[in-house]
């Protein structure tokens, strides 16, 4: 492929919409509500089953890995793992996202549809059984950094005693995920438990349903953790074995026509018809649009350590919870926050009181880290030169300050104070302090000030290339068309996406727009 500008980093999260055949959803046309959902699962039902087993590996083969350091590995979305195609599966399991326990185990075709059979470690898989999805509040009683399982939020349950919590890049994903399958399966035989599995649905009528805590979630996570090119290229991975497609994935907002905001607005597949909608939170040119990346007084996700330096303000959270950085010291480590850091696609609107604001001394990937309460207060700079030992010191570049910090593209921060280990996040022991191994890493958060300098300082068209179909954006971009609609976004990856030809526009923070001709 002939590029056209610099460097690429490999693609994992960036928004996009697939490419079903031409026609493929003429059938949805001006239909909302039930109609619409009726409508969809007539087009995708039909569907070659694949044998369960032996063939779901093969099936796994083209849908479900990845190459990691030069080593292709089973894509695992409820553990951390990497464990490589080439010893087979062990310790892995064929996990259906929908327990097929909810419909008594019947080997029927929702048990054989790879839209929500994935493969799992085993003990994630064991450890998360039945339960519903959720949102677990307070110490979970399991976590690997990728599943957590404990006790669920008040009200956002169903009477389950327990939920399990995917991790926030794969929340979109489950979403659609159960999207498709209590649409495509809404008339099988759903059971009714007392252990409460089956406390996302109502199933006490014909077709069965989601409760409105469940759909309330569905559709957040939905918006929050938008589609990616791994759920994109899955999609087509799938269609070309099963013969039919997940649509919630190649129209992302089809659910809010069904469940969502939109369901009394008639659906059209051909973005041309799209209504146009001026106060559209999604609409870039809306001026009062609170998310839109760069609003003043937002704290905005560092994908890179160039996008740190001295002169501006930070904050800190841990990379899956979003507690964030206090200014108290607790003993030998400091305290997280009293609540969780709402991120909306690398945005944080609002922080709490208990905060710490972080600013840094010093240049290139090392850094001394100064904390305050508050951005007019005197900062104190963390310090460690032994494992679980945190301590402040008056000044910058005293023992044991000086930090190295790397960032990938995810916007993981790895902080470094040598022999001490790396400044994390320990969930189980809510707490920031220096861990030689385990925990989880961190992410920076950068106060987005008027007229400050962008995050990367090369010309945004540096980062962009365009060449057979194909487009390269950088992270935190959004691409629209000339009438101002969403047709992609990245997330806290650069990415790849797939674009029909046309004209359209490339945004990202801190640069002036570019047009771009497919």
């Amino acid at each position: 492929m002939k590029k056209q500008a610099a460097i690429i980093l490999a693609a994992i999260a960036s928004t996009a919409i697939a490419a079903p055949p031409e026609g493929y959803y003429s059938s949805l046309e001006g239909l909302c509500g039930t109609q619409l959902k009726n409508a969809v699962k007539a087009k995708v039902r039909k569907h070659t089953v694949v044998s369960y087993n032996d063939g779901t590996w093969d099936a796994f083969r083209t849908t479900d890995t990845r190459t990691v350091n030069g080593t292709l590995c089973w894509w695992d979305m409820y553990s951390p793992n990497n464990v490589p195609v080439s010893s087979g599966h062990p310790g892995m399991n064929i996990e259906h996202s929908v327990a097929n326990s909810c419909w008594g185990g019947s080997r029927n075709d929702a048990y054989k549809d790879l839209f929500h059979l994935n493969p799992s470690d085993a003990t994630a898989n064991n450890r998360k059984s039945n339960f519903p999805l959720g949102i677990v509040v307070g110490t979970p009683t399991w976590s690997n950094g990728i599943t957590i399982v404990g006790k669920p939020a008040s009200g956002a349950s169903g009477g389950a005693q327990n939920v399990y919590e995917p991790n926030d890049i794969y929340k979109g994903d489950f979403a659609r995920i159960y999207f498709y399958i209590f649409t495509v399966y809404d008339d099988i035989s759903w059971g009714s438990y007392s252990d409460k599995r089956d406390a996302m649905y109502d199933c006490s009528s014909s077709p069965v349903s989601f409760r409105p805590w469940a759909e309330k979630m569905l559709l957040e996570w939905n918006a929050k953790d938008p589609v990616d090119t791994k759920e994109t290229d899955r999609n087509d991975a799938v269609y070309k074995i099963q013969k039919n497609r997940n649509p919630f994935i190649d129209i992302p907002d089809l659910a809010d026509y069904i469940w969502g905001a939109k369901k009394t607005t008639p659906f059209h597949y051909d973005p041309e018809r799209y209504p146009e909608n001026p106060d559209d939170p999604d609409n870039p040119d809306n001026p009062d649009n609170p998310d839109k990346p760069g609003t003043e007084g937002s704290w905005q996700l560092v994908t890179s350590v160039s996008g740190l330096n001295g002169s501006d303000t930070y904050i800190i959270t841990d990379a899956s919870r979003y507690y964030g950085l206090s200014h108290t010291l607790s003993g030998k480590f400091i305290a997280p926050t009293a609540t969780a850091l709402s991120d909306n696609d690398g945005t944080i609107l609002s922080v709490p009181a208990d905060i710490a604001t972080v600013t840094l001394s010093g240049s290139g990937s090392e850094f001394s880290i100064g904390i305050a309460e508050g951005e007019n207060g005197t900062p104190s700079y963390i310090s460690s030169t032994s494992a679980k030992t945190i301590t402040l010191r008056d000044t910058p570049g005293e023992e044991g300050t000086v930090a190295k910090i790397s960032i990938n593209a995810d916007g993981e921060a790895t902080v470094s104070y040598g022999a001490a280990g790396n400044l994390r996040y320990n969930i189980s022991a809510p707490r920031f302090t220096t861990y030689t191994s385990g925990q989880t890493p961190l992410r920076f958060y950068r106060k987005i000030k008027t007229n400050a300098a962008p995050l990367v300082r090369d010309d945004l068209r540096l980062s962009l290339w365009a060449a057979d179909g194909q487009l390269h954006i950088p992270a935190q971009s959004t691409v629209t068309d000339l009438w101002g609609r969403t047709i992609a976004r990245s997330g806290h990856a650069e990415a790849t996406i797939r674009i029909p030809a046309g004209i359209y526009i490339v945004s990202s923070p801190g640069y002036r727009p570019v047009k771009i001709k497919m």
